[in-house]
């Protein structure tokens, strides 16, 4: 699968900033935002992987969507 060049800890820190509560396993990482209902799972990316493309595609948009960040304000964060 095609990845980006934004590395998961880039990602990580755009979701604790936002306030999601984060959650390790050994089978996946589970970021959580109780107030908009919001939650992400992912794989267990190592702070260093590079994110998928539809993985930050879709973090993306449902941000978006849920009106926790704008598309525009995510690019600046997560710099291609």
């Amino acid at each position: 699968m095609k990845t980006s060049s934004v590395r998961f800890a880039e990602l990580r820190r755009v979701l604790l900033d936002l306030d999601f509560k984060e959650k390790r396993t050994d089978a996946y990482v589970r970021f959580e935002h109780s107030e908009s209902g919001t939650v992400f799972l992912f794989r267990p990316y190592a702070p260093e992987d590079h994110l998928t493309v539809p993985d930050l595609a879709s973090t993306r948009t449902h941000l978006e969507w849920r009106g926790l960040l704008p598309a525009d304000a995510f690019d600046d964060k997560t710099p291609a």
